[in-house]
C-alpha cells in the first residue's frame, strides 16, 4: 500500500461534508445513519485535517450506501442536521498527478463508446491546481468530453495529502441535503 505523510494511505471510500466544527454531531449522525438504519457494523469515521469534511470507511459499497441515504432523505431530508452531503470514492490516493492519473486510469472503461464525460476536480489543502489535474487527467478517457449533460463525471477531491477518485453521475451518486431541502448554501 502507498503511503502519505509517513503512514498508509487510509482507503476511505466515503466523504462526508458538515457544517465547520461541526464535526462531533456529524460523526454521530452518520454513525446512526450508515451504521446503525443501514447496518453497517464495520463503519469507520475520520475527522480530516479540514473543518467541515469527514472521511468514512464503509464495509458496503459506497454507491449504495449513498442511494440507500437518499430513499431515507428522501421521506425525512430534516434529519439530516449535521451531515449533509455524501460523495463516494472509489479509489484513495495519495494527492499527486501521478497517483491521481492511475486512479483514472484504474476506472476508466466505465465510461463507454458513445458515452460523454467531464472532470470535476475539488482542492482542498493543496499546491495542486484543479486546471492541472484536468488537463492531466482528460486525455486518459478516448471519449467526448461534454461540460453541460455529460453521461459521467470523473469526480476528484483533493483533501490535503488525499485524493478520493470516483466516475459518477452527480445528480444520483452524490447525496446533497441542501439540494434535496432546496436550502441556499
Amino acid at each position: 500500500m502507498r503511503t502519505c505523510e509517513g503512514g498508509t494511505v487510509q482507503q476511505y471510500n466515503l466523504l462526508v461534508a458538515c457544517p465547520r466544527d461541526r464535526e462531533r454531531a456529524a460523526r454521530s449522525e452518520i454513525q446512526y445513519f450508515v451504521g446503525d438504519l443501514i447496518g453497517d457494523d464495520g463503519l469507520k469515521v475520520f475527522n480530516t485535517h479540514i473543518s467541515g469534511l469527514l472521511a468514512c470507511r464503509t464495509t458496503m459499497n459506497p454507491f449504495e450506501v449513498v442511494h440507500r441515504l437518499r430513499e431515507f432523505a428522501d421521506d425525512n431530508p430534516y434529519q439530516f442536521r449535521f451531515a449533509i452531503k455524501f460523495t463516494p470514492l472509489e479509489r484513495c490516493v495519495p494527492s499527486d498527478i501521478e497517483s491521481i492519473k492511475n486512479a483514472v486510469t484504474e476506472l476508466k472503461e466505465r465510461i463507454l463508446e458513445g458515452q460523454t464525460f467531464r472532470v470535476t476536480v475539488r482542492t482542498r489543502h493543496t499546491e495542486l491546481k484543479g486546471m492541472d489535474i484536468i488537463n492531466e487527467t482528460a486525455p486518459l478517457i478516448p471519449r467526448t468530453v461534454n461540460l453541460d449533460n455529460p453521461d459521467w463525471t470523473v469526480w476528484i477531491e483533493v483533501v490535503g495529502e488525499w485524493s478520493g477518485v470516483s466516475i459518477l453521475v452527480p445528480e444520483r451518486d452524490i447525496l446533497s441535503i441542501m439540494t434535496m431541502r432546496g436550502d441556499m448554501y
